[in-house]
Parts: C-alpha cells; sequence; structure tokens
C-alpha cells in the first residue's frame, strides 16, 4: 500500500510539473512559428519619425534585434550592412531594431560603424516581446506576405555567398530582359 501511495504521489508530482510546463510554453509561446505571420510594430527611427513594419509588406524584410552592449550584436552588424549593400538594391530591406535606453549611445554606434540600413528603437523592448526574442541578436526573416520564414538566434555571418545565395532565391526575379540590357563587362 505503501509502495502504491508514493507512487502516485510521484506520478502526481511528474505530471503537476509537466501540466505547469506545457502551461508555461503555451502563455510564452517560445518563438514565433515559421511560416506564420509576424506581429506588426511601429517603431521611432533613430533618423526621425515611426517606421511601420506593414509598410514594408511586399518586401522580403530582414528584422534584427540588437543593442549596443551586446558583443555578439557588434561583431554581426558590419556583415548586416553588407547584406543590405549588396541586396538592397534587389528588394531586401535590412531593418535593425535596438532595444537601447540610450539614444545617444545608438546615435554614436551608428556613426562609428557607419551604419545605413534602418534602425528603429525599443527602448522598453515591447517589439522584442512581442516577437519574443529570446536573446540578442535574434534575427527574423519575413516574407513579402508578412509570414516568418527563419529565425537566428545569436550573430551570424549574413554577407557569405551561402546567405546571399538564400536572401537572392527570396527576391523577385529579375526579367531575363533586365539582364540583357545591362552593357557586357
Amino acid at each position: 500500500m505503501k509502495e502504491a501511495l508514493k507512487f502516485a504521489a510521484v506520478l502526481a508530482i511528474v505530471g503537476g510539473a509537466a501540466f505547469g510546463f506545457i502551461s508555461l510554453q503555451e502563455k510564452k509561446g517560445y518563438g514565433l512559428k515559421e511560416g506564420g505571420p509576424v506581429p506588426g510594430f511601429a517603431l521611432p527611427a533613430l533618423s526621425g519619425g515611426i517606421s511601420d513594419l506593414g509598410s514594408l509588406r511586399g518586401r522580403v524584410v530582414l528584422v534584427n534585434f540588437w543593442a549596443t552592449w551586446c558583443p555578439p550584436c557588434v561583431e554581426e552588424m558590419p556583415s548586416l550592412e553588407r547584406l543590405q549593400e549588396a541586396l538592397g538594391p534587389e528588394g531586401l530591406v535590412v531593418v535593425g531594431v535596438s532595444v537601447d535606453r540610450d539614444e545617444k549611445a545608438v546615435q554614436d554606434f551608428v556613426r562609428r560603424f557607419g551604419v545605413r540600413f534602418p534602425i528603429l528603437r525599443d527602448p522598453e523592448a515591447h517589439a522584442a516581446a512581442a516577437w519574443r526574442t529570446t536573446g540578442y541578436p535574434e534575427t527574423f526573416v519575413v516574407s513579402r506576405e508578412g509570414t516568418l520564414l527563419r529565425r537566428f538566434v545569436g550573430p551570424a555571418q549574413w554577407d557569405t555567398p551561402e546567405a546571399l545565395g538564400y536572401f537572392r532565391s527570396l527576391l523577385p526575379r529579375r526579367a531575363a530582359t533586365d539582364r540583357s540590357t545591362s552593357p557586357a563587362r
């Protein structure tokens, strides 16, 4: 009888813990799901005004949540800039969302590193929470329809041949006539 009672108690504890864990996962969500819609945001741009993610519908967008005090974020920033330089003309939009509270620190960083793609400010991390980020940097690739294609946790090298090939595969194909009218090299 004692063994059955012990077994029932252990089973109840394990069952309760499993139920609690599953409930917590469902509430927090633990990351956006690929193929699902991404939350919208309207955030102040470092350059002034408000930037609305919805205004980029129809374009492939890379959204990078980062901070100036985050060494891996600092490490990957130059490759994000090179990605934007390489594929911006083809239609890719790179957007940085800084969670820094100190706007001057962000301005100094952007100036020092020569970042030219749009930097938005999320000092209270409301957008970061809505996107269910787990740390910084965290990067999301959003389809032209506004759904999540991929999520990357941690730093990445965004301008490798493989990365460029991946992003080019998402961008609209240029018509054959566009290529044929360009000058020979």
